[in-house]
């Protein structure tokens, strides 16, 4: 008789396909470039602006802490079973085929709706920087470029990676530090001090409402850290995915809250907004426009960074749903190099709808896009949570050992049950906001019809007898 399968094994076995070619340093830059982008260095206006200085800060932290309860889950997750596409592949394991179909679907469209944030990010920019460009001719140069880059193998994508998120980060040190001198007078101006943190309304001018309006915004900032995870199936040497998911979360929320916090005391918070990016208006508030415009550009690398980094995910995601019978076979061909190509054509194609800006308002379609995100995001990260506790509790049950765990979520079964409540609590603030009541109305129809979709597809396609053996 054969012997069956435990979990782990039906996930590994499934999800074949792709070289391991990618080393640990890379990944870990894979995961900090594709987070730290237009959600820190955009749309932070936005929240600085409606939430006041101290707000800011207090809602990236919490942003933080509950990225961290969901990505402890999903490192225990990925440690165990390294694959690509993974939120799709352990939501279609641990709590259902329809489940894993809706997730993958919600995650792919979540994520290519991401790039197209991401060029409509950089075009916003280059208008800054090239005042009077047509704001299309920059997105269509933009998705080429992203495209190109894309076809590259995983270990030469990862270097390139490495590089540029390293840029990136060694960047926002560099600012850190002229923004620290400019509080203390370097320059042509005064110093500023901390007067910004305690004129106009103090840390707080908005009080409880003006953070609780902002909470999906501040946690974009963190939007993607799931990314790191898409690249467990091409990673080198697997059993140091631990190491890589906790250096990630720690690197992200050091620099978003240091540079929030820098930015916060540098500009006044009526100042900030989403028409531009709030580092860029900070150094020109310090009088060092030479400077402002080197920001741009550090912030158009990071918003061409990030959608370079979701490009390379949602082409995984979609090989992998493809790969569990969720999505059109053709999608899961690769490449001589192992690149899934048509998942990569496919992602592009839907993440082109970013050129719809140029004919309605580009910062309205841009707050939209991270509205969907950001209730998709939600929706997503509490599936994470569910899953971690269910593979937790199975796993047990076929026999393993807590301690053989490569990763273990602390505190067990606090952390996932806190992720879920953090993530439901998100909700309610959210939707106890006029103006997001509608986003997250029409994101929730989005995925119940999704997932009334996936129920019968699975249904009719015998989906859980092909891959479960339950």
């Amino acid at each position: 008789m054969e012997k069956k399968k435990t979990s782990i094994e039906r996930v590994m076995e499934t999800s074949i396909g792709l070289k391991r070619t990618m080393s640990t340093s890379s990944a870990i830059m894979v995961g900090v470039g594709g987070t730290i982008g237009t959600g820190l260095f955009l749309s932070s206006g936005d929240v600085i602006s409606t939430a006041g200085p101290g707000g800011a800060i207090v809602m990236y932290l919490i942003g933080g802490l509950i990225i961290y309860l969901m990505t402890s889950c999903l490192g225990e997750l990925s440690a165990a079973m390294p694959v690509a596409g993974s939120l799709q592949a352990y939501s279609t394991e641990f709590i259902s085929p329809a489940m894993g179909f809706t997730i993958g679907w919600v995650n792919w469209s979540g994520g290519a709706i991401t790039i197209t944030a991401q060029i409509v990010a950089s075009a916003i920019i280059m208008e800054d920087i090239l005042p009077g460009t047509p704001t299309w001719l920059w997105i269509v140069i933009f998705a080429v470029i992203l495209f190109g880059v894309n076809f590259l193998d995983a270990k030469v994508f990862g270097q390139v990676s490495f590089w540029v998120s390293s840029l990136k980060v060694i960047m926002i040190a560099a600012f850190a530090i002229v923004g620290v001198a400019l509080l203390f007078g370097a320059g042509e101006g005064e110093a500023i001090g901390l007067s910004n943190y305690t004129d106009n309304g103090g840390l707080f001018p908005t009080g409880l409402a003006g953070m609780g309006a902002v909470f999906l915004s501040s946690f974009y900032a963190y939007a993607g850290t799931e990314v790191v995870a898409s690249t467990a199936g091409e990673l080198k040497d697997a059993k140091k995915i631990p190491k890589m998911i906790n250096l990630t979360i720690a690197i992200l929320i050091g620099a978003t809250v240091l540079s929030i916090a820098i930015v916060a005391a540098i500009l006044p918070w009526q100042e900030a907004s989403l028409s531009g990016s709030p580092f860029v208006y900070a150094f020109r508030h310090a009088g060092l426009n030479s400077a402002a415009l080197i920001v741009n550009i550090i912030v158009l690398t990071s918003a061409l960074t990030s959608g370079n980094y979701f490009t390379y995910a949602c082409a995984r995601y979609l090989w992998s749903m493809a790969k569990f019978n969720q999505a059109p076979k053709i999608c899961a061909k690769t490449s001589k190099k192992g690149v899934p190509v048509i998942a990569l054509c496919v992602s592009m194609l839907f993440a082109l709808i970013g050129i719809l800006s140029e004919f309605f308002a580009a910062d309205t379609v841009y707050k939209v896009i991270i509205w969907y995100i950001g209730g998709a995001n939600i929706f997503m990260y509490s599936v994470i949570c569910i899953c971690q506790y269910r593979f937790r509790k199975r796993y047990i049950a076929e026999g393993g050992k807590v301690e053989d765990l490569p990763y273990k979520v602390p505190f067990f079964p606090l952390v996932p049950i806190a992720g879920v409540a953090a993530f439901a609590i998100m909700l309610i603030v959210t939707i106890m906001d006029p103006s997001e009541r509608v986003a997250m109305a029409f994101c929730a129809v989005c995925y119940v019809l999704t997932y009334i979709i996936a129920y019968f597809y699975t249904k009719k396609h015998d989906v859980t007898a092909a891959n479960l053996d339950l």
